[in-house]
């Protein structure tokens, strides 16, 4: 039976219990911080927190409550000497106090030798905040003593996108809702992408909360939040892991290895050199002794909490050194002294054309200058400028030779390689045949230039409708193209591919054909008969309707569906899903 304890012998007694939450770094190797949980007594009713705040509130003493709460978690952090940050909940109704700024947290940070700079006050909304001005002012406070701020819940609670915008906090944390689920809908990974651009945008960082599942984790890897909380790494706990669970790094090791295989050579990060950093405190006599050790490196960079803060040029340190009383002068002084902090960063997913277009901005004396590779801002290597040309140049004798001449769409070959790619990495895959119906008698009629504007429509419509950072879109040749979508909305992105060429193909035709709903012309045989408006019939397969070898497989099993696809009259789509063949979209042609 659970004890009968008042909330104020709670509070007077501090009876407080607190657990800890790691909060895990977005690579899921290793943990940043720990948000700390209060608890009443274990055998009391308050052991819930609901209740226990709750019945503070109602009592009026959410205040008192809140100032235990922070000061176990403050004592039981330091006690157990956890590494990385401690996220406090505070709710808005404290900070709204007129003693908020009475110096309790910082005096409780000085009795345990902790600094305000290892704290995030984490803004925990339960109810509307009315007045603004007055939180603003608070968070200030905060953050002017040190702090950093935290926004809780964003997209649940009152007016979470306001905080956001009138606080500029340091940290925002999705609702677990949108968390929930993510890898199968398309919404929230939408959400979660916008706001994951807007923090990028306001110098935010996003925490994604209440992670429970493999596939939530891989889902919100790939759209890059900074940070990962939940079930799936670790329960709250009074004395928590102080390492990432061996089973989140091997997934995570899997995440990365399937990712560098179905990626192309086209971006960046597969020609970055592993080259470990140092940080702003290394000493620049053994920034030297590592230039001595690796002859190949030409550049060091300088990392502070994985972020790129500079770059040392092993060129220009040889000159400082080689100077009289050089090494006197900076031998023992840290690298942060004489580090570039003007330096080049690109993200590893980066297309080639695009680093080489940024690296042939700069100014001249820069020019062949090394250059940080990065992921969603944290280092990952290093780029040489003669291993992007070499690349580059590769690239494009190889794009000259097996790339439509039209459309600029790798071709067959290279739609091979790709889905060879994604069958060795066992990838989860559909693709998509387009063939153009009525294409001949409309290029016979309306001559070879506008029979290419056609094509080139289609290209583009294809590369509209999907998601550039996972599918790929080839042509094979003539009116035919294929579409490999890893992205799960893929019948989506068909139909308005479909409906949008529907609108399309009408400028292409004169006002009497379109009246008509088509033309006359010589089909191959030379007679004389009537073909209706072009459309696309489309064929698709998913990875898991067979256990394909190789790409020709695939092929072969895609031309079978596509004498389906054909047999309707207008935009037609059908697929063989889970092993049968369903017509999902038929539009009958009309004019």
């Amino acid at each position: 039976m659970p004890q009968s304890i008042d909330l104020m012998g709670i509070i007077e007694e501090q009876k407080i219990n607190t657990l800890f939450q790691p909060i895990i770094g977005a690579r899921g190797q290793s943990i940043y911080a720990y948000e700390a949980l209060s608890r009443g007594p274990a055998d009391s009713l308050y052991c819930s927190p609901i209740h226990l705040f709750e019945e503070a509130k109602r009592q009026q003493q959410l205040f008192a409550l809140e100032g235990v709460c922070r000061g176990r978690a403050i004592e039981n952090f330091t006690r157990q000497k956890l590494a990385g940050k401690l996220f406090l909940n505070v709710s808005p109704e404290t900070l709204l106090q007129s003693d908020h700024q009475s110096g309790l947290t910082l005096d409780l940070l000085h009795t345990y030798g902790l600094k305000p700079e290892q704290v995030v006050i984490e803004i925990t909304e339960h109810s509307p905040t009315h007045d603004y001005d007055l939180m603003r002012a608070a968070v200030e406070y905060y953050q002017g003593a040190g702090f950093s701020i935290a926004i809780d819940d964003l997209g649940a609670g009152y007016s979470s996108l306001r905080l956001w915008s009138e606080l500029k906090p340091e940290y925002v944390k999705i609702d677990r809702h949108f968390v929930s689920g993510i890898e199968s809908d398309k919404v929230k990974r939408d959400f979660v992408r916008s706001i994951v651009e807007i923090a990028r945008a306001v110098n935010s960082q996003v925490i994604a909360e209440g992670i429970e599942t493999r596939q939530e984790f891989e889902a919100l890897s790939e759209i890059g939040v900074d940070y990962l909380q939940g079930y799936y790494f670790a329960r709250p706990h009074p004395q928590p892991i102080r390492e990432v669970c061996k089973s989140a790094q091997v997934v995570w090791k899997q995440i990365k290895e399937s990712r560098d295989m179905y990626k192309d050579d086209g971006q960046i990060g597969r020609l970055m050199l592993d080259i470990p950093p140092v940080t702003p405190d290394t000493l620049v006599e053994d920034v030297a002794e590592l230039f001595d050790l690796h002859e190949h490196w030409f550049s060091l960079p300088v990392v502070s909490g994985g972020i790129p803060v500079g770059m040392i040029k092993r060129t220009r340190l040889l000159q400082k050194l080689s100077k009289a009383f050089g090494r006197d002068l900076y031998s023992k002084k840290p690298v942060s002294q004489i580090m570039d902090t003007e330096f080049m960063a690109v993200e590893r997913h980066m297309r080639l054309e695009k680093v080489s277009q940024q690296v042939t901005q700069r100014s001249r004396n820069r020019l062949e200058e090394d250059f940080i590779v990065t992921e969603n801002g944290y280092y990952c290597g290093i780029g040489q400028v003669i291993d992007l040309l070499k690349k580059i140049t590769e690239m494009q004798l190889k794009s000259a030779q097996n790339s439509n001449p039209l459309t600029g769409l790798p071709g067959n070959m290279l739609i091979q390689e790709h889905i060879d790619q994604l069958i060795v990495s066992q990838s989860s895959f559909v693709t998509c045949y387009f063939d153009l119906d009525n294409f001949k008698p409309y290029n016979d009629q309306y001559g070879y230039a506008k029979g290419d504007e056609i094509l080139l429509t289609v290209a583009r419509l294809l590369q509209k409708h999907c998601d550039a950072s996972m599918d790929f879109v080839g042509h094979v040749g003539g009116d035919d193209f294929v579409v490999i979508f890893r992205s799960t909305e893929w019948q989506d992105y068909v139909q308005s591919a479909l409906n949008e060429f529907s609108r399309a193909r009408m400028e292409y035709y004169s006002s009497d054909h379109v009246a008509d709903g088509g033309i006359w012309a010589e089909d191959r045989f030379g007679e004389k008969r009537f073909f209706g408006l072009m459309s696309i019939s489309v064929a698709a397969i998913d990875s898991e309707s067979a256990n394909f070898g190789s790409a020709k497989e695939v092929a072969s099993q895609l031309t079978q569906i596509k004498h389906e696809a054909k047999h309707s009259k207008g935009n037609s789509l059908v697929a063989r899903l889970a092993g049968s063949i369903v017509n999902l979209f038929q539009e009958e042609q009309t004019a």
